[in-house]
C-alpha cells in the first residue's frame, strides 16, 4: 500500500490528468526502486521531459569535467608528493659536516698592504683570527682560503712521491683544496678518521704538511696507508707530508656531489702558503668562517665592532650561513615543489568544487525520486548513501586514470628526484587516499542536503 503522501499525488491538480507507474520490489520498505515514472498528459510536461534528457546530458558532461579535474588533481599532487619527499630526504643527508650555527663572510683587508712583506701580513691574519675568536657569542673561528662547500672552490695539481713527474699539467692530478687553519675541523666539525688535523705549530717555519679526505685516501693509496706518504704540490710549489684523513665533505651539493668526477680533497695550512700569496702589495682579504654559541648567537654588527679594535679597515661582507647555503643549493628543486604545490592546490580546489556542484545538481533534479524513496521508507542512511555513491564514482574514476596517468609522467622528474622512485607507491597510495577523502567532503554537504527531503514537498514539486 502507498503511503499518504504518494496517494496524495493521485488527487488531480490544476485539471491536468497525471498516470503514475510505480514497480516496487517485494519489500514495501526497500529504498530501491526499478522502475518509477510520472507522465503528465499534458503538452507542457512532455516538453518538461525532455528539458530532463537535456539535464542528463549536461549531468554527464559536468562528470566528465569532474572526472578530468580529479584525475589532473591528483597527478599534480603526486608530482609535488614525491618534490616534498624528495627534499626531506636531501634535508637528511649527511653533507660531512655540522652546517648548524655556522657564519660565514668575506673580510676586505685594505691595510694589509702596508705591512712589510710577507711577515706582516701573516701577523696580520693571525691578529685578525685571534679577534674572530674572541667576539662574544663565537666558539671557534678559522680563516678560509677559497673553497667552502657547497659555495666556492679551488683546486690544486699534484703528483705523488716515487712518480714520474707529469710532463704536463692536465696529465697531473687533481683535489679540491681548502686552505684553512688549526681551528677549522672545529668549526666545520669534520670528523678526524687517522692521524691528525693541521696545528698552530704548521706554519711558515716548519715542514709543509697537507690532510686529505678519505676519498683522496681510496683513490690515490688503494689499499695502503697514506699517512706518511708525501705529494708534491703544484701551486704550492712545495713537498707535502699526508699527516691525516678526515671525512669527505659535500662539496658540490647534497644530491649531485656523488655523481662529479673530481671529489678527491685535501687541507691546506693557511700560514704555509708560499710567500707569494702572501705578497702585501697583491692581498686584498680573506674568506673567513665562524662557530656561534646557539643561545647567544652572533651577527655580522658583533663581528665588525670586534674588528674596529684593530684600526677600523676591515670590511665585513656577504655573510651567510651555511644552512642558508645549503637552502641555496636546493633552491630549484625548492622552486619545483613551491609550483607544483600551488597547482596541485588549484586544481585540487577545482576538483573539489566541480564534484560539489555536480552532487548538488543532482541532488536538485532527483528531488521527487529521493522524496518517493523516503515515502516508501527508505532510511536517511539510504539517501546519505546514495548521494556519496554517486559523487565517489566520479571521483574512483578520476583517481583511476590519474594514476595511470601519474606512472606515465612522474618518470620524467627521475633526474629532479632523489632518494625516492618515481612511482613510489607510498606517495600514489597517499594522495591517492587524500584525494578519496576530500571527495568524499565535498559530497557530504549535499548529501546531508538530500537527508532532509521532506517526501510531501518533494512529491507535489514539479
Amino acid at each position: 500500500m502507498l503511503s499518504a503522501a504518494l496517494r496524495s499525488l493521485l488527487i488531480p491538480s490544476n485539471e491536468t490528468a497525471w498516470r503514475i507507474e510505480l514497480t516496487v520490489p517485494a519489500r514495501p520498505n526497500s529504498a530501491e526502486f526499478t522502475n518509477f515514472k510520472m507522465l503528465p498528459a499534458s503538452l507542457h510536461d512532455s516538453l518538461k521531459e525532455s528539458g530532463r534528457g537535456m539535464s542528463g546530458t549536461r549531468h554527464r558532461v559536468q562528470g566528465t569535467f569532474v572526472v578530468a579535474e580529479m584525475a589532473m588533481a591528483l597527478v599534480l599532487l603526486i608530482a609535488a608528493g614525491l618534490m616534498i619527499r624528495s627534499l626531506a630526504t636531501l634535508w637528511q643527508v649527511n653533507p660531512g659536516f655540522d652546517p648548524r650555527n655556522v657564519l660565514t663572510f668575506g673580510i676586505a683587508m685594505p691595510g694589509a698592504t702596508n705591512k712589510t712583506g710577507p711577515t706582516g701580513v701573516r701577523a696580520s691574519l693571525r691578529q685578525l683570527n685571534d679577534e674572530l675568536a674572541s667576539t662574544p657569542g663565537v666558539t671557534a673561528s678559522s680563516l678560509s682560503w677559497a673553497s667552502i662547500p657547497m659555495d666556492s672552490d679551488d683546486q690544486d695539481l699534484f703528483w705523488i712521491e716515487g712518480h714520474p713527474k707529469p710532463a704536463t699539467e692536465p696529465e697531473m692530478n687533481w683535489a679540491l683544496s681548502y686552505v684553512v687553519q688549526e681551528s677549522y675541523l672545529e668549526v666545520m666539525r669534520v670528523p678526524l678518521q687517522r692521524g691528525r688535523f693541521i696545528t698552530r705549530q704548521d706554519d711558515e717555519n716548519s715542514q709543509r704538511v697537507v690532510v686529505v679526505d678519505d676519498v683522496f685516501a681510496r683513490q690515490y693509496f688503494p689499499e695502503q696507508d697514506p699517512i706518511g706518504k708525501h705529494i708534491f704540490m703544484q701551486g704550492k710549489k712545495c713537498r707535502a707530508e699526508i699527516v691525516g684523513i678526515v671525512g669527505h665533505v659535500k662539496q658540490w651539493g647534497l644530491d649531485t656531489d656523488d655523481t662529479e668526477q673530481l671529489r678527491a680533497q685535501l687541507y691546506f695550512p693557511y700560514m704555509q702558503l708560499p710567500d707569494e700569496a702572501m705578497d702585501p702589495s697583491s692581498w686584498s682579504g680573506t674568506g673567513a668562517l665562524v662557530r656561534f654559541d646557539a643561545k647567544t648567537g652572533v651577527s655580522a654588527g658583533a663581528i665588525r665592532e670586534s674588528l674596529k679594535k684593530l684600526g677600523g679597515e676591515h670590511v665585513v661582507y656577504e655573510t651567510q650561513t651555511m644552512n642558508e647555503i645549503i637552502a641555496a643549493s636546493l633552491a630549484t628543486r625548492q622552486t619545483s615543489m613551491i609550483l607544483l604545490g600551488v597547482f596541485a592546490g588549484l586544481a585540487l580546489l577545482l576538483a573539489s568544487v566541480g564534484i560539489y556542484g555536480v552532487i548538488s545538481y543532482l541532488v536538485g533534479q532527483r528531488t521527487q525520486e529521493i522524496g518517493v524513496r523516503v515515502a516508501l521508507g527508505a532510511r536517511r542512511v539510504d539517501v546519505l548513501r546514495l548521494v556519496l555513491g554517486a559523487g565517489l564514482r566520479l571521483a574512483l574514476i578520476g583517481v583511476g586514470i590519474g594514476l595511470v596517468a601519474a606512472v606515465g609522467l612522474t618518470r620524467l622528474m627521475g633526474t629532479i628526484l632523489y632518494g625516492v622512485s618515481a612511482t613510489d607507491p607510498v606517495t600514489f597510495a597517499g594522495v591517492a587516499f587524500v584525494l578519496m577523502g576530500v571527495a568524499a567532503g565535498a559530497c557530504y554537504v549535499p548529501a546531508r542536503k538530500a537527508m532532509k527531503v521532506d517526501p510531501m514537498v518533494a512529491l507535489r514539486y514539479e
